[in-house]
């Protein structure tokens, strides 16, 4: 079923919960605050709880008052964040910290140029998504949509994508509350010259930026649609990606049996035989959250390494983008 153009719906009330955004961001949430059930959930697979999560955040504030290289502005909902996301090992959490900065200086093609109300936002916007869905699974995952709104190639441009999603991570780093996330990703309206226009590079520097610096924890990529010459990208991905996230990849063709065994309907949309409303209107209230955080972005990017007052030696970008050199140890769960 080909994607409809985007309307944008009206998002649902929702209730209060404990984060640090603001009333204007809540009601245009297409992810639904985490209730106490939830965070407690999660809190205990890793050993998590508010006297723990204090003394952490209190820590990792010291940290990075120590470290000359790195910012020291970020919010204890972040942090707390980083906690789950590292499964509360804080050594895991400071190396993954330090990547985070390091990648904002090394990689600013797709770090940089958050601003909602630049051409290449309004223009990308249009052409492709990456939507978080509302609710999440009984597991606690997220479940994250990706793909495009359209089978013209003349305004698709792969580094808009990452951006786009990176963007949106950034937002959902301060809010979203979940034990790992679940990618779906639609090739119904990709075609050889898409395909042609995404490189390895590219890929790697993705990862490096969206898995690697925030340290997402990607439970399964499930790829459907995919046409006949859908086996270069996905030899791609193999190429590009670390064998973990490789070995999670699940291809289902247009089989939607096959993903309903493992995501639930409520956590997909009506393209996909769900119930959490179409893939136009969940981007839509998506896109128009990512305005309403256009100050935030911009100010967020600015939120950088400074190489020039590391201790030791400054990473080589060959180094991160193999995930070696000085973060090495940093294993991506």
């Amino acid at each position: 079923m080909p994607h409809s153009a985007m309307m944008v719906g009206s998002g649902n009330k929702t209730k209060t919960c404990e984060t640090t955004v603001t009333d204007k961001h809540l009601s245009l949430d297409v992810m639904e605050p985490p209730s106490k059930e939830v965070r407690e959930k999660v809190r205990s697979v890793f050993g998590l709880n508010d006297k723990i999560i204090k003394e952490s955040i209190q820590q990792l504030k010291e940290w990075l008052e120590l470290q000359p290289h790195l910012p020291k502005e970020i919010d204890d909902a972040r942090l707390e964040r980083w906690l789950i996301r590292c499964k509360n090992s804080m050594e895991k959490v400071k190396k993954s910290l330090d990547l985070y900065y390091t990648v904002r200086t090394t990689v600013p093609e797709i770090m940089t140029g958050w601003d909602t109300n630049a051409d290449w936002f309004k223009s990308a916007k249009k052409v492709c998504y990456s939507a978080p869905m509302p609710q999440l699974t009984p597991d606690c995952d997220r479940v994250i949509l990706f793909g495009l709104l359209t089978s013209n190639t003349k305004d698709f441009d792969p580094l808009d994508f990452c951006k786009l999603h990176q963007m949106g991570l950034e937002i959902r780093i301060s809010e979203d509350y979940c034990m790992s996330e679940i990618f779906i990703v639609d090739l119904l309206n990709y075609t050889l010259a898409h395909v042609t226009k995404i490189t390895i590079p590219l890929i790697k520097k993705f990862e490096l930026c969206g898995i690697g610096g925030c340290n997402v924890r990607v439970k399964a990529i499930h790829i459907l649609n995919a046409p006949p010459f859908a086996d270069t990208l996905i030899a791609m991905l193999k190429v590009a990606l670390r064998a973990k996230i490789v070995s999670r990849i699940q291809i289902h063709g247009n089989n939607l049996t096959t993903l309903h065994e493992q995501v639930p309907k409520s956590c997909l949309p009506t393209e996909f035989g769900g119930e959490a409303g179409s893939i136009a209107e969940n981007w839509g209230r998506w896109t128009k959250k990512m305005e309403s955080y256009n100050d935030m972005l911009l100010e967020r990017e600015k939120h950088n390494s400074d190489e020039s007052k590391r201790p030791g030696e400054s990473p080589r970008s060959s180094d991160l983008l193999g995930f070696e050199g000085s973060f090495r140890k940093l294993d991506v769960d």
